[in-house]
Parts: structure tokens; C-alpha cells; sequence
């Protein structure tokens, strides 16, 4: 039925979204908890936002202070320092590798993510699920921008393809390219859900071969 599976990673693929929550908290302590606490609900609330896009927004609206691109690429490389690893390390979200395992022959498999393509690659690689991917892709083009793209060097049809997200970013990235979406979230308080009330979801891959069939 399906011609492409996407996926986002952190949170989808991988149960790393925290990692990358203390990451920015560590960044930010300097200037006391209540702009570390704006951080991470501003973090946990736009998972499908750059760190590139929170860096700008926490210093021009957390701070007041300008962001030169020096000091960026210099959040950018401490933010990496920190991350990678654990990410690398982070236990896969329940079922995940099993599902792309037993999917990605037939259907082809895509990774799409606000990571930097460079790192995300890199994550895949050394989780050693290179081979289960036709295509891993992350930032700087935005997530609509690399769906397109995909959609039409494949010429797949957009009413069977899915993209499987856990934040509103996804979700709006899907509904632009005309794509069918499925939310993967710990629970109903989510704040995908939370942004868009009534669509379909589950807690893991599981159950999503439940899903798949009604689709």
C-alpha cells in the first residue's frame, strides 16, 4: 500500500529528545533557572525547530543579547560535544529498529531530521542502520523542503507515503507535502497532541502494524 516511510529520529526512531533537553540547559545555566526553564519548554514544545533556530530565538528572546555567527558556530560545536554520544547511546524508541527492519525491503525507508546532515548521518552510521535508510537527510534545508524534494526526484504518490513525527513541526511538514502522518509520542499529554487534538498516534512501533492496516 505504502511507496515511502519517513521518519524524524529524535523521538521517533531513537528516545533521545532529553538528551538533547539537558544539552540546552547546560548551555543556558549560566544565566540563571528561569531562562534555563524558558529554554526547555520552548526545546520540549518545538522538537522539529533547528538548534541553529532555538539559539537565535533564546538569545534574542530569553537574553536580549545579539548572536554573532562566531559565538553560533561556537553553541553549535559545544551543543554537538555534548550530544552525539548520548545520542548514539540512547536506546531506540520500542520496536523502532525491528519495524524499519522488517519494512525497509519493500518499502523504502527515509530519515528526515532538524539534525545537521553531517551529524545525523554520522548517529545513524554508528548505530549501524545506514543500511535500512534509501536517504538520511538533515538541517539546513527544512524538513518540508527535504520531503519535496524526495517526493518528486521519486515521483512517489503523497497519498501513500507516511511520515512518522513526534512534534507539530513534523506534522505541519507532512500536511504540506500532502503526506500521511503518524504521531509517535510517550502519551496523551504530548505537546504534538496538545497542538493538534484528533490525529492518529501511538506510544511506540508496537502497534503500528495495527495502524498501517486501517490506513
Amino acid at each position: 500500500m505504502y511507496q515511502a516511510f519517513f521518519f524524524d529520529f529524535d523521538g521517533v526512531l531513537v528516545d533521545s529528545v532529553e538528551v538533547k533537553t539537558r544539552a540546552f540547559a547546560s548551555l543556558f545555566e549560566p544565566y540563571g533557572p528561569d531562562v534555563v526553564q524558558k529554554v526547555i519548554d520552548h526545546h520540549r514544545d518545538n522538537g522539529a525547530m533547528t538548534r541553529v533556530e532555538k539559539f537565535r530565538i533564546y538569545y534574542r528572546e530569553f537574553l536580549g543579547l545579539p548572536l554573532i555567527d562566531s559565538e553560533l558556530r561556537s553553541l553549535c560545536d559545544r551543543f554537538a560535544a555534548l550530544v552525539v554520544d548520548e545520542v548514539i547511546a540512547a536506546p531506540e524508541i520500542p520496536g523502532a529498529e525491528q519495524f524499519v527492519k522488517n519494512h525497509f525491503s519493500v518499502v523504502p525507508c527515509f530519515i528526515v531530521s532538524a539534525t545537521p546532515d553531517e551529524e545525523i548521518k554520522l548517529i545513524v552510521r554508528r548505530r549501524g542502520w545506514t543500511r535500512y535508510f534509501r536517504e538520511i537527510h538533515g538541517a539546513p534545508p527544512t524538513k518540508r523542503d527535504i520531503l519535496n524534494s524526495i517526493l518528486s526526484r521519486n515521483a512517489f504518490s503523497t497519498d501513500r507515503c507516511l511520515y512518522f513525527g513526534d512534534a507539530e513541526g513534523d506534522l505541519r511538514a507532512a500536511e504540506a507535502c500532502g503526506v500521511n502522518f503518524l504521531g509517535i509520542v510517550p502519551g496523551p499529554d504530548a505537546p504534538l497532541l496538545k497542538a493538534a487534538p484528533g490525529i492518529p498516534w501511538v506510544t511506540d512501533f508496537s502497534s503500528i502494524n495495527l495502524s498501517l492496516s486501517k490506513g
